[in-house]
């Protein structure tokens, strides 16, 4: 798989997180996850095709809104992000390929990968999922620039933070559900997830995707998130949708110092200030991606 720290696949990592409690029904669990990663593009052959075409530099919004065009219910959520108040062109987007200009590639990319994974249908069990998912992003796009990184990919990063949830429910229906419902708080899960199989959602979420072909730089940040101390800016951001999120999301999260997520970066009254704008641009965007 390609990235620049390579991502060595879904089996436990060695260290902590790989104790005697990896046991043989995680060990398959994750091997259904690798033939899913497989499996999917082929159930999905449009919306797998402009994943390949967003990271292909002879593609263009017009060829890309021709490929598009063939999976409808992918277009039309893209119509309507692109006629979002977040773009301000509400009601002027019509054509797949201007709509495509307007969002960027990077969010088609990502909107093409949550329809390859059935994310439009999303289990009872991330009933949450959409409204975490879209804070992380819109608030990762808002604190991008402080930290020296592109927008769109802070935004489409940020969205696909938590595929490895839903990947993970698609292939351990019987034991990860409840292993997400007991779990009180982000990191509980994080620990449970490393206690039963050795990775972390996050993880998934990164060989995702890698072995989707996407820029080796993205799945590179992702796989960085949960690590401790130093990451890359792109991975800083994304942290930082994470924080503010489950801040919005959970009144009983404990407060992570965002200084010290970001090295001193960013400050406290920054992130306070992104809270209700972002909260309310999300919601918009929850109700046009979800409806």
């Amino acid at each position: 798989m390609r990235a620049t720290e390579p991502v060595t696949g879904l089996s436990p990592a060695p260290g902590p997180a790989a104790t005697s409690s990896v046991d043989d029904s995680a060990v398959a669990v994750l091997g259904r996850l690798s033939a899913a990663l497989d499996d999917l593009p082929a159930q999905r052959p449009v919306a797998a095709r402009v994943i390949a075409e967003t990271d292909d530099v002879r593609s263009d919004a017009r060829s890309l809104g021709h490929t598009l065009g063939f999976d409808p219910a992918l277009t039309a959520k893209v119509l309507r992000l692109a006629n979002s108040a977040y773009f301000g062109l509400s009601g002027r987007v019509g054509a797949p390929s201007f709509a495509i200009t307007v969002v960027g590639f990077a969010t088609v990319r990502s909107l093409a990968v949550a329809a390859m994974a059935g994310l439009e249908d999303t289990p009872a069990v991330l009933e949450s999922f959409w409204e975490r998912s879209l804070l992380t992003a819109v608030a990762a796009g808002e604190i991008a620039a402080r930290l020296g990184v592109k927008a769109p990919d802070a935004f489409s990063l940020g969205m696909l933070s938590r595929l490895g949830q839903a990947l993970l429910v698609r292939c351990d229906p019987e034991h990860y559900p409840a292993l997400l419902a007991a779990a009180g708080d982000r990191e509980e899960l994080l620990e449970a997830e490393n206690r039963r199989y050795g990775v972390t959602h996050t993880r998934v979420s990164a060989e995702a995707l890698a072995a989707w072909s996407f820029p080796e730089d993205l799945a590179h940040a992702l796989s960085q998130v949960d690590r401790a101390g130093w990451a890359v800016p792109l991975a800083v951001a994304v942290r930082v949708g994470l924080e503010l999120s489950e801040r919005i999301v959970d009144p009983a999260h404990t407060p992570r110092p965002v200084e010290h997520l970001t090295s001193g970066h960013v400050r406290e009254a920054e992130l306070d200030a992104l809270r209700l704008p972002v909260q309310r641009t999300a919601a918009d965007m929850v109700r046009l991606l979800t409806s």
